[in-house]
């Protein structure tokens, strides 16, 4: 039982680092070509490459809560196939697109894709108390974030290279190139979920709604004076800061720095390495337990962090050393929210919490980059914005040390230090 426990948070691990890193090949591929001097530029309009990343987050924002029932009603597992399946079947449109070279097939693939990921997304989650033990819950979530923000970067990273290729930047043109590329990483995802172990499912009478907003709305009302409410609401706050407002200041730094396009990547890359090794820190520290001390940790490391990127005259070391710490210890905060979401949640409603709290990480990013628009009108200057985010973190301090600290204590039954998890 322990071999196969093992093996099948491996072979999860595995199928949503490949899932991951094929939204962003392909998300990347229709950005290089809708941005300036790209292929389709101008098709859909001044700054087009937005679309692209539109298409990536309405799936999840819409879909979610009503994916998230397919969680609990079915087999995580079997859910997993099905979405995997369905993967092949979206690059095939991929190859097709990108062969004629038309932009809204593209688009309808990078749609589906992420509808795809968007059914998956709950049951992935959903899977890990049946797969991992309670003790190390926290240990699995840290690993499998790490796993989920290096996907992301190789995935971007991937994207920019297959595009010189399409286009032919560096000789001929490889058009069949991209669209294999995709078919291949969907053909070992799928076989990757197939090593996932069978589950069994949590609430095989639950009855479908297809009210896809009454999903996110029921489970929301139910979560009403309970710690969970709470911690849904710590997560949206901090994914604002971090996903909506401070990633949409690092391409600045083009212009502020005087760097090059591939040193501003690097930034880029930097941040999502950090974000990745501190989840994985902050797993294994927790050990065999939740620990929301460490948010405490967490929020002060980045309120200093973006105190210091506002304030300091610019500089590419510093700005990178800050970044990478700051990063770091974002984990530090992710990672016990995310698993006292899982722990909260009932077993037969944990798939539409999680769908819930997937819609909420990006409606905390639309809402940050909202913020940011707003804040950019005022003529600010880009690393300025990091003040609004230490002003952001200052509230979630005071949250945290105000109501959600005892909140969180109390629903895991820890009034001193934790020691070890209990069961809900």
């Amino acid at each position: 039982m322990q071999h196969n426990t093992n093996r099948g948070f491996i072979c999860l691990n595995v199928t949503q680092f490949l899932g991951a890193a094929n939204d962003n090949i392909l998300k990347q591929l229709l950005v290089f070509g809708l941005a300036m001097g790209g292929i389709w530029e101008g098709i859909l309009g001044p700054g087009g490459q937005a679309w692209a990343s539109l298409c990536l987050a309405v799936p999840f924002v819409v879909l979610s809560g009503f994916a998230g029932q397919f969680a609990d009603k079915y087999s995580k597992q079997r859910v997993s196939i099905v979405t995997k399946w369905s993967e092949i079947a979206i690059a095939v449109i991929a190859i097709w697109g990108l062969w004629l070279e038309n932009v809204w097939l593209v688009l309808l693939a990078l749609v589906t894709i992420a509808t795809q990921s968007t059914f998956f997304s709950p049951a992935k989650f959903g899977m890990l108390p049946e797969l991992v033990p309670g003790e190390k819950l926290s240990r699995a979530n840290g690993t499998i974030n790490m796993f989920t923000y290096l996907a992301i970067i190789i995935g971007s990273a991937v994207g920019g290279p297959l595009y010189e290729c399409y286009r032919g930047t560096y000789g001929n043109a490889m058009q069949w190139l991209p669209g294999l590329v995709i078919l291949l990483v969907g053909v070992l995802g799928t076989v990757a979920a197939h090593g996932i172990p069978p589950l069994t499912a949590q609430n095989p009478e639950k009855r479908i709604s297809y009210a896809l907003f009454s999903g996110y709305f029921k489970t929301w009302m139910s979560t009403r004076g309970t710690p969970l409410r709470s911690v849904l609401v710590a997560w949206t706050l901090f994914y604002m800061i971090i996903g909506g407002i401070a990633v949409l200041i690092l391409p600045d730094y083009k212009q502020i720095l005087d760097i090059s396009y591939l040193q501003a990547s690097l930034l880029m890359a930097l941040l999502g390495i950090s974000i990745g090794v501190g989840d994985y820190a902050a797993g294994a520290l927790s050990g065999h337990s939740i620990r929301p001390s460490l948010i405490l940790y967490g929020i002060l490391a980045n309120t200093a962090a973006y105190l210091a990127l506002g304030l300091a005259p610019p500089s590419f070391v510093l700005v990178t050393c800050l970044l990478a710490a700051g990063g770091f210890m974002c984990g530090f905060v992710m990672v016990p929210l995310q698993t006292m979401v899982q722990h909260l949640a009932q077993d037969g409603d944990r798939g539409q919490v999680l769908g819930l709290w997937n819609c909420l990480s990006f409606v905390g990013v639309i809402v940050g980059n909202v913020v940011f628009l707003g804040v950019k009108m005022l003529q600010i200057r880009s690393d300025r914005v990091f003040l609004v985010c230490a002003g952001f973190t200052l509230f979630f301090y005071a949250c945290y040390q105000i109501r959600w600290s005892k909140q969180f204590r109390e629903a895991l039954g820890q009034v001193t230090p934790p020691d070890g998890l209990r069961d809900s």
